[in-house]
């Protein structure tokens, strides 16, 4: 609060566009058919108010990542159907290709990538894991370096430990999803597998 009066920044998410991107690159949509797939299936992992997606949506399209063009449905009002432009296609296969670098990366980016690849198949979704395994086995490194060189039970050894453990447990959780991709499978289809 600044003389009275109540600032607000908006919120952006870095991942919103590859996650609107990476729907798009399924098929074309229109807003309303974005938001309910983004409440639906990806619930738990990133949420967006309808006015802010239309909001991010009329940024991508500026920035050139999409397309627009108005479409006509019964006696309904006209609506925009979005469609990935190639420059939005090759940001969302760059963002697919990169693992994330930080936990806090891993903890926010991670999950729609893996929806993705997942989406496109066991292969894909055992590649991502494979480039994902193996930064955090180099972040694993870096802060286990790190907590050997403070004082042992310091402060700062106390949060290099910590941050050990996190990735220590980020790892297992991998294996864990690289070892049971057809669980993760079934809960995108709904489906049972033998």
């Amino acid at each position: 609060m600044r003389s009275g009066v109540h600032t607000r920044s908006i919120q952006r998410s870095p991942f919103g566009e590859p996650i609107v991107l990476g729907l798009l690159s399924e098929a074309p949509l229109h807003g309303y058919a974005l938001f309910t797939r983004i409440r639906d299936e990806l619930a738990g992992v990133w949420r967006i108010k309808m006015n802010r997606l239309y909001a991010l949506l009329g940024e991508m399209e500026s920035r050139g990542f999409i397309q627009s063009r108005c479409e006509q449905v019964g006696n309904r009002p006209l609506r925009h159907v979005y469609r990935l432009t190639p420059k939005g296609r090759r940001l969302f296969q760059a963002w697919m290709r990169a693992p994330s670098q930080t936990m806090r990366d891993m903890r926010l980016e991670f999950p729609p990538k893996l929806y993705f690849a997942l989406r496109r198949g066991q292969q894909a979704a055992a590649d991502l894991i494979a480039r994902q395994q193996a930064a955090c086995r180099a972040e694993l490194e870096r802060l286990t370096n790190q907590r050997a060189a403070a004082h042992p039970n310091s402060y700062r050894w106390l949060i290099c430990d910590f941050r050990v453990r996190q990735v220590q447990a980020a790892l297992e959780w991998l294996e864990h999803c690289r070892e049971h991709p057809l669980i993760a499978l079934e809960s995108l289809t709904g489906e049972e597998r033998g």
